[in-house]
């Protein structure tokens, strides 16, 4: 198995919160709405989506299961361009953009650009 660097640690785990976000929304489920189907609450859903901290497996787990992802595809690490292309995907799901989302969503493509240099 190929070992990853911290730099690609880190796109792994921005990586999981951009795919289980986009898969989140494109159920057209709320933070809150996922949170309620796993007994947790929205502040942790929103920490894995943001990549707040390091979330444990079964957290990372539930959340795909409920969601309907493959677990393991999480962890392969994909181009630049996929993961760019989650992320625009992701914002023009959302609902109610307000302008820290759109700073949010900016800020996350100049990180995976950034990350990928």
């Amino acid at each position: 198995m190929r070992k990853y660097n911290e730099n690609e640690l880190q796109l792994l785990n921005i990586q999981i919160g951009c795919i289980l976000r986009y898969s989140r929304l494109i159920k057209g489920l709320s933070q809150l709405d996922l949170a309620l189907l796993l007994g947790t609450n929205p502040t942790m859903i929103g920490r894995v989506e943001r990549f707040e901290n390091v979330s444990s497996w079964d957290k990372i787990l539930s959340i795909s299961q409920q969601l309907e992802v493959d677990f393991c595809s999480l962890f392969k690490l994909q181009s630049k361009q996929e993961l760019l292309s989650i992320v625009e995907e992701s914002f023009k799901l959302e609902d109610k953009l307000t302008q820290e989302k759109k700073e949010y969503y900016s800020s996350l493509k100049e990180t995976i650009v950034n990350k990928y240099k």
